[in-house]
């Protein structure tokens, strides 16, 4: 993106404010150019480090291709790899790959059963590239402030003083800002314990085509999970994800970033083996929430990707929800840009679309395989195929089917709310078969207890 370094403090104008210069915002304001507005981005970081989302699911590409990036110039330029399926690790290292099916690729479905794993910084520059030749610009400053005259945004004030005039303006700053979320106090529905993901990258002489996910806790656990992520010929994204508390505890006992991953790794022999050859040069530390905010689409300003909904990463979600609402968004701006605002019923239908997919994802994993009550009756494997069938068709059906109307997003969103509920009540049997067998295995207990008792010599 083209650096803007102004020293006036007069106001600006543009057609187009995007707040962040991320996967969603730079996507965004590339889709907003090409339509032919005039696009401010503010990003207060000159540099990016330390960028998660690396594995994507099998709806991604094709939004690559919206932004002029196909798999094979992704994969030919170094910035990302193919992955065709991935494999589940347990505890005790018993392994099952999943992967789509071959009919899939054939007709009538005609499915791409390819997707990819990302070196993030890579894609990041090529994105970067891409809004410069179409005249994105870019200032380093933060968003402060707001002018707002009923729930209509009219500026934007930076931290440079400046004041920034636009019709549109679009929240891509990201799961810890959100700032328009927090502005307009919109609520927001969270599944599951804050999380902490610790990670680096490895030197590896090994290559496989997929994303391995390694399974820590045994039945009757809360789930913690370690990834394998191959970014490049060579180099291998690994990290671990645990609860928040839990960190808290490792560290209260004086474990540093590292040793906590460490440890964790040595768990498995593929793992462990990596270490070898010394530790890496950086660790990475995130804290996530999985919540969606509702309501996330106003008269003048929509929010997208993480700012919008947080996904977890085991699901491989987020960067196809970060460039599906950078499209989507993008498409309602242009629609609307006769009319100054967006009609009700289309807001209506994006915040639908974004708080539906968001809670269908984060409640089926949280449900299905963080808790431990589904997976200790299923087993890893029997709840890794139940999970992955609905997520992946999810997708599939929304990339076929792309509701925008009303219509169509509400039988979409019902669909999904269906098995959202055909989860819980599982969930809720499951749970309550657990409590029954523990109570009934105390009551047998019990009665050895006192048989014992009895026939004891006195």
């Amino acid at each position: 993106m083209a650096d803007e370094r102004l020293d006036d403090k007069t106001d600006l104008r543009s057609d187009a404010i995007v707040i962040g210069g991320g996967l969603a915002g730079q996507a965004a304001a590339i889709h907003l150019a090409c339509a032919g507005m005039r696009v401010i981005c503010l990003e207060p970081r000159e540099s990016f480090q330390h960028i998660v989302g690396e594995s994507l699911d099998w709806s991604a590409p094709q939004l690559f291709e919206q932004l002029g990036l196909t798999m094979e110039e992704l994969v030919a330029s170094g910035a990302a790899t193919f992955k065709r399926h991935v494999t589940v690790t347990s505890s005790d290292e018993l392994r099952e790959e999943y992967l789509p099916g071959a009919w899939l690729a054939k007709r009538p479905w005609n499915v791409e059963l390819r997707t990819l794993h990302l070196d993030r910084m890579q894609v990041h520059n090529l994105l970067k590239e891409s809004a410069l030749a179409h005249g994105v610009k870019t200032l380093h400053e933060r968003a402060v402030g707001f002018e707002i005259h009923d729930r209509r945004i009219a500026a934007v004030e930076t931290s440079e003083g400046r004041c920034i005039r636009a019709s549109w303006v679009i929240d891509a700053s990201g799961a810890a800002a959100s700032l328009l979320g927090r502005e307009f106090s919109l609520p927001s529905v969270a599944y599951g314990p804050r999380k902490v993901g610790v990670w680096a990258h490895f030197s590896t002489e090994d290559w496989t085509e997929g994303t391995t996910l390694y399974m820590l806790s045994p039945s009757g656990e809360y789930m913690e999970w370690i990834w394998e992520i191959p970014i490049r010929p060579g180099v291998s994204s690994i990290g671990y994800v645990v609860p928040g508390s839990k960190v808290k505890i490792q560290r209260a006992h004086g474990l540093s970033n590292s040793q906590i991953l460490f440890e964790q790794m040595q768990k498995f022999a593929r793992l462990g083996s990596l270490l070898a050859d010394g530790p890496p040069q950086q660790i990475a530390v995130t804290s996530f929430l999985c919540r969606t905010y509702k309501g996330v689409c106003g008269p003048n300003w929509i929010i997208i990707g993480e700012a919008a909904s947080q996904s977890d990463p085991i699901t491989g979600n987020g960067v196809t929800a970060a460039l599906r609402h950078a499209a989507e968004a993008s498409t309602l701006i242009c629609r609307s840009r006769q009319r100054d605002s967006i009609p009700s019923l289309a807001r209506l239908s994006y915040n639908l679309r974004v708080l539906g997919i968001g809670r269908f994802f984060n409640s089926l994993i949280e449900k299905m395989f963080y808790e431990s009550y589904l997976r200790a009756r299923l087993g890893l494997f029997g709840i890794a195929r139940a999970y992955t069938v609905p997520a992946w068709l999810t997708n599939l059906v929304y990339s076929r089917t792309r509701p925008k109307r009303l219509l169509g997003t509400l039988i979409f969103c019902s669909a999904l709310l269906a098995m959202r509920g055909a989860v819980w009540a599982a969930s809720r049997l499951s749970r309550f078969l657990a409590k029954e067998s523990n109570e009934s295995s105390h009551s047998v207990d019990g009665r050895r207890e006192q048989r014992r008792a009895l026939h004891a010599p006195r």
